[in-house]
């Protein structure tokens, strides 16, 4: 089978026709997954477009979790695998997976994951704090609206008390979005921003602003824009999605564990405001200062390029 052989298109075409590609894999997969559990369960098909409208009926959870996983996968892997062989003569190879990096470099990014949450404890801070001028209440009502669905949803998703609940929460929400998104974004749209710029930093950049973005979750701007940063950086000095998909992994299941060992109020009490300048401002700092040694570390131990802007 031959690959690549949309290699030579400009970039931009190459960024436009992987969003066509995702639109469609995602209403195609959407449509025969619900096709499936209609005829799979005793759901009819108005009970389950309802529980899709309205993310705040948590009455079907079970149904919205399986949607979850379609979603993930039919979004962000199967246009990847797709675009891969479009775009590359060495098809999925293009993402390093067959480059294993040092263990030292794994031990760098679970430092900068786990020490740097303060670092993304004070940026949710500073990003709830935001208020939108007057002209544009509406709007910000609107964004609230959506936020506390997603809170919503979440706190209905990690609710589970069985470890058979925890296995499917860790493949939904720590598995997948870690291969998937890292995958679509950094491994297709960062690659592509750079070669469309021939500015590094700044693909790095447009990329984690599209991936911050996307999630439409407004009042987690900031935190995710930072994350799609240090993803960004571990992904391009080291030529090899491993680092970013095991940073996602941890930061998301290192949540997901958290809530089910410990539980939410425990959760927000203990780790939600730790670091912020609130509560204790030196933690935030030496997190600051740790995140950046470890990110030279890893730059030091395995560099592919050097940044410019």
């Amino acid at each position: 089978m031959r690959t690549g052989y949309m290699e030579a298109i400009h970039p931009f075409m190459k960024i436009l026709l992987t969003m066509i590609s995702a639109v469609a894999s995602l209403l195609i997969v959407s449509f025969l997954g619900i096709i499936l559990a209609v005829l799979l369960s005793d759901m009819q098909m108005e009970q389950l477009f309802n529980s899709m409208s309205d993310p705040a009926d948590l009455s079907n959870i079970a149904f919205l979790k399986y949607l979850q996983i379609l979603q993930g996968i039919s979004l962000f892997i199967l246009p990847v695998i797709i675009m891969s062989l479009v775009f590359f003569r060495d098809g999925f190879n293009q993402f390093g997976f067959n480059r294993i990096p040092s263990v030292i470099s794994f031990l760098w990014i679970a430092v900068i994951i786990i020490f740097g949450l303060p670092v993304i404890n004070q940026l949710s801070a500073w990003n709830m704090s935001l208020t939108l001028p007057e002209w544009l209440s509406a709007v910000e009502e609107k964004m609230k609206l959506m936020e506390e669905n997603a809170a919503l949803l979440t706190d209905a998703f990690l609710s589970t008390r069985t470890y058979a609940g925890l296995a499917v929460n860790l493949f939904m929400i720590a598995i997948i979005p870690a291969l998937g998104e890292e995958l679509f974004f950094r491994g297709l749209i960062q690659k592509f921003l750079i070669d469309w710029t021939k500015k590094p930093l700044t693909g790095i950049l447009l990329t984690a602003f599209f991936f911050s973005f996307l999630h439409l979750q407004f009042y987690g701007f900031l935190p995710r824009f930072y994350l799609g940063v240090l993803f960004g950086l571990m992904y391009y000095w080291s030529g090899t999605l491993w680092l970013p998909v095991i940073a996602h992994f941890i930061n998301n299941g290192m949540a997901v564990l958290l809530y089910f060992f410990m539980g939410k109020d425990a959760v927000e009490q203990n780790f939600d405001s730790l670091g912020t300048i609130e509560s204790n401002w030196i933690y935030f700092i030496l997190s600051v200062l740790l995140v950046v040694f470890s990110l030279m570390q890893i730059n030091k131990h395995k560099m592919m390029g050097k940044l410019n802007t």
